[in-house]
């Protein structure tokens, strides 16, 4: 006979069921919802134009980033590395 210490511990069906619907979201808050429908031609590639110049540029806006202009413009720009890439040249 088994006994009920031999039963897994955790969650029954119905339980799992009432926290799943407890994690729904209104399609609205849905952010594949949220975005345009771009058609795809038969290799599944995007039909007509796309829009490549959705680029971050070269501006960004990195605190102190200022400070080590210099060095970048001997070569030396690679801040992590240096103690490593240096140790060979001793």
């Amino acid at each position: 006979m088994a006994s009920k210490e031999n039963k897994p511990k955790g969650d029954s069906v119905e339980e799992q069921n009432k926290k799943l619907e407890q994690m729904d979201y209104p399609k609205n808050e849905d952010i594949y919802n949220q975005e345009s429908h771009i058609p795809l031609d038969n290799q599944g590639k995007p039909e007509g134009e796309i829009d490549n110049n959705d680029t971050m540029g070269m501006g960004l806006d990195v605190p102190g980033s200022e400070y080590d202009n210099q060095m970048e413009n001997i070569g030396e720009e690679d801040e992590e590395n240096n103690y490593y890439s240096g140790a060979d040249q001793d």
